[in-house]
């Protein structure tokens, strides 16, 4: 193989991977923020003895799960406004559809974490006279979010991944700055190697500190 790298390259153009970068981790934090306000009440309705509440919040998972991630964000770019007459610029269409398909998953996170601990407790409540919402804020969530905590940042490892979807959307975060510079040097192999490495720099202290306090806590049981 005769291929020369050029590495200057990338280099000249650093700007370019580091104003990427930025956007990448602004829609991570955005979609993640949506999707934990509405995970958590999705996981409390489905975690909820009342078939009004749970029903609604397993339709919503399901769709969101059983639908490719790709087409949801398509259709709230490009459907929702014809219903809704409102246009959303292309960094909330995708911070938007990140965050409502997360919160899918986030939700399963939660009543998975609260179905955890032992109904018994939550019986204890009732007992001392507290309702449903006081139960969870004072004695389930407190001891159920220690369980979560490794999933929630796998879950955020994920969504940084999932924003390069925003280039479909012309969202200019890492791999869309990638792609245009391509464009101005012809230069695939350095610039895709170099997106692959700064994700991995990005995304692989999260994975690592995931299973970390997974172990660990599972050490002292």
């Amino acid at each position: 193989m005769d291929y020369i790298w050029q590495w200057n390259q990338i280099w000249d153009y650093r700007q370019v991977f580091v104003r990427g970068m930025q956007v990448t981790v602004i829609l991570t934090c955005w979609a993640l923020l949506i999707g934990m306000v509405l995970g958590l009440g999705l996981g409390l309705m489905r975690s909820s003895r009342l078939l009004v509440l749970r029903l609604p919040a397993a339709i919503y998972i399901d769709i969101f799960r059983a639908t490719p991630i790709l087409v949801q964000l398509v259709w709230i770019y490009y459907a929702l406004p014809i219903l809704s007459g409102v246009q959303m610029g292309n960094i909330a269409s995708a911070s938007v559809g990140i965050g409502l398909h997360a919160a899918a998953y986030i939700a399963e996170i939660f009543r998975a974490g609260i179905a955890s601990i032992d109904r018994g407790q939550s019986d204890a409540a009732k007992s001392l006279g507290m309702g449903y919402g006081q139960a969870m804020r004072r004695i389930i969530l407190p001891q159920a979010i220690r369980r979560m905590v490794p999933p929630f940042i796998n879950e955020f490892a994920t969504l940084m991944k999932l924003t390069t979807l925003g280039s479909v959307l012309a969202v200019n975060e890492l791999l869309h700055e990638a792609e245009n510079l391509i464009n101005n040097t012809y230069r695939p192999l350095e610039t895709y190697t170099a997106v692959a490495v700064l994700f991995g720099l990005m995304i692989y202290p999260f994975i690592w500190l995931s299973q970390r306090l997974e172990q660990r806590w599972k050490v002292r049981g």
